[in-house]
């Protein structure tokens, strides 16, 4: 017997249609790794958070929370280098293979939490964690600037005061040099005109099976904009190939249109500068 679709008015705060049918899919989850196997950028974002991570120093074992985590690929990466991992995702489908792949060795190190990203502010404790992360574009799936806020104002507060947040977005401009990205391009900013629940740089498509799965695609003054409205002093920004496989140069071209989306490591203190990037000051 087919369950009933839950009414629009039902749906989580910062959750799509779309986007909810997603995480109640128990074959998306289950076809998760395979699916990905050979993304680049789920290499690279792994290597890069290796570079930011913050040092182990036993017998402390520094928390990082994973905002967003899927089937668990930054704990199986974390767990074995001494961290302890609090996974948060929405989906009960998504958990439950987390929780089926972490050996029973470090199942002491890892926790599980259901939770609404934009909730993350009321069920993870003010300064609780060393370092948050929100990778491949999971940012982007929340709808609504104000909703987005509030998730990264929750990731800050939960944060220790030396703590920091590595988030992932794909960057809206380079559309220019897709085919018909100048279209979609325009097509958006006046859809944000004419109706008041679109965004410029909303995205809905088909994926998967699914027809109307939502993306909200930044740019690189909006992402830095709310990273600062939730309060955070500095932000290191790692422009990243179309391709997703490495790193950019910086520069004012790549940072504009170039690049295919952005790493931004966010520091609750201003006193707290990673000296392996530029740091844009906010």
């Amino acid at each position: 017997m087919r369950t009933p679709q839950k009414p629009s008015w039902q749906l989580p705060t910062g959750v799509s249609r779309g986007t909810w049918d997603y995480l109640q899919s128990p074959q998306i989850a289950q076809q998760y790794d395979a699916y990905f196997s050979d993304s680049a950028l789920m290499q690279l974002d792994l290597q890069v958070l290796q570079q930011y991570l913050p040092p182990v120093t036993p017998p402390h074992a520094p928390t990082v929370a994973d905002f967003g985590c899927g089937t668990g690929r930054v704990a199986l990466q974390l767990l074995p280098l001494g961290y302890r991992l609090l996974n948060i995702d929405l989906s009960q489908a998504m958990l439950r293979e987390v929780e089926a792949k972490i050996p029973v060795s470090y199942q002491h190190m890892a926790q599980s939490m259901q939770a609404n990203l934009v909730d993350v502010g009321r069920v993870v404790p003010p300064e609780s964690i060393d370092m948050g992360v929100c990778l491949f574009s999971s940012l982007g799936m929340i709808r609504g600037r104000k909703h987005r806020q509030q998730f990264l104002k929750g990731a800050f507060d939960s944060l220790a005061p030396s703590g920091s947040l590595l988030v992932h977005v794909h960057n809206r401009y380079h559309s220019l040099l897709d085919p018909g990205g100048s279209s979609w391009l325009l097509k958006s900013w006046w859809s944000s005109v004419r109706k008041r629940e679109s965004e410029f740089g909303d995205r809905v498509y088909a994926y998967r099976g699914l027809p109307a799965m939502f993306l909200h695609i930044y740019s690189k003054r909006e992402l830095l904009k709310d990273l600062r409205i939730a309060g955070f002093q500095r932000t290191t920004l790692l422009p990243i190939s179309p391709a997703g496989d490495k790193l950019l140069p910086r520069s004012p071209l790549v940072l504009g249109v170039r690049t295919g989306g952005f790493f931004a490591v966010a520091y609750r203190s201003a006193s707290v500068v990673s000296q392996q990037s530029v740091v844009f000051q906010q």
